[in-house]
């Protein structure tokens, strides 16, 4: 487990107003973790706290605790420490910049490693960036720990749905025992499991179910990769959006025997996004970051444009390529 710097909790100590922001198409991680780390500040008297994500807080987690707070635009005031929550780059929260004096990252993803993103981790008034971590909620709740704050429901709750989500019900290799211990010591401070996990995974609108269905129709599988389509057309037809299939790349991962698993999201008329997942020996986060997309060994994601043919030739060429690797 990696220790937590001094630097950075003097920084939440020793500062009065933080602005906090996750990802853009914040999940569960993202929010509950940015969530609980406001709510913690605030018990310790921080007044001016403000929680922001350029994405709206999608219907499904809006049960979270505090996440009517969320802002979807910064306020017109500079902030002591902008914190970066569950990403470790300004263009991954969709905003350019922060009015803020210093910024801090707490995060689990890999770092880039380019010459500007190196100069921005420099930059950085504190930071607490473990990738060994199953969550970003784990390392705000080391964080919260080591400033003393009480586990309240509320922060509990935001911080076991942010765990929860990152290791797919604690189905992930993920799941580490820390993982499990800290998300059993949030249940003792009030979090509850199954109004959670009935939220989360029991509560889908009909319209999605019926996405869901069409895109399932596309369900393709070939050379260790299984693979589905969500097309605009489809979300004209089902009355749907993007954040209605937010998790569909499990769905072809469940396929027995493959080694990847893609889901491709029509974006544009000419671009995709697509979510790729391993069954473990595959790096699909190398595959990501050559299509300037990123995120972990096992989850990580991107955008290629171009046409469906178009864009399934490339992504399929760098899928196999590197489950070759995992055979040689």
């Amino acid at each position: 487990m990696m220790k937590i710097s001094s630097k950075l909790i003097t920084l939440f100590k020793t500062n009065s107003s933080f602005i906090i922001s996750g990802h853009i198409n914040p999940e569960g991680d993202s929010l509950g973790s940015s969530l609980a780390l406001a709510l913690g500040l605030k018990s310790l008297g921080k007044k001016d706290v403000t929680v922001l994500s350029k994405d709206p807080v999608p219907e499904i987690l809006k049960f979270l605790p505090s996440s009517k707070i969320v802002k979807q635009q910064p306020p017109r005031k500079t902030f002591d420490v902008a914190v970066l929550v569950d990403c470790n780059e300004l263009k991954r929260t969709g905003f350019e910049n922060f009015n803020a004096k210093k910024i801090a990252v707490i995060d689990h993803h890999i770092v880039a490693t380019d010459s500007g993103s190196a100069l921005f981790y420099k930059s950085l008034a504190g930071s607490l960036i473990d990738p060994s971590a199953a969550a970003a909620g784990l390392l705000v709740y080391r964080v919260l720990k080591s400033l003393n704050v009480s586990m309240d429901k509320n922060i509990a709750t935001n911080l076991y749905t942010a765990i929860l989500t990152d290791t797919g019900g604690f189905r992930y290799s993920n799941a580490s025992a820390e993982a499990l211990q800290v998300s059993s010591a949030l249940v003792e401070a009030g979090a509850k499991p199954w109004d959670i996990s009935k939220n989360l995974y029991d509560s889908v609108e009909f319209r999605s179910m019926k996405l869901l269905g069409l895109s399932l129709s596309t369900l393709e599988e070939k050379d260790g990769i299984a693979w589905i389509v969500t097309s605009q057309s489809m979300f004209s037809r089902t009355g749907t959006t993007a954040e209605d299939c937010e998790d569909y790349v499990n769905f072809p991962r469940k396929v027995k025997d493959i080694e990847v698993a893609l889901f491709f999201r029509q974006h544009s008329r000419n671009s995709y996004k697509i979510s790729l997942r391993s069954k473990g020996r595959a790096d699909v986060q190398k595959i990501a970051n050559s299509f300037g997309g990123g995120g972990h060994r096992a989850a990580a994601g991107c955008m290629v444009t171009g046409s469906l043919k178009d864009v399934q030739k490339k992504v399929f060429t760098a899928v196999k390529k590197e489950i070759k690797k995992t055979k040689s």
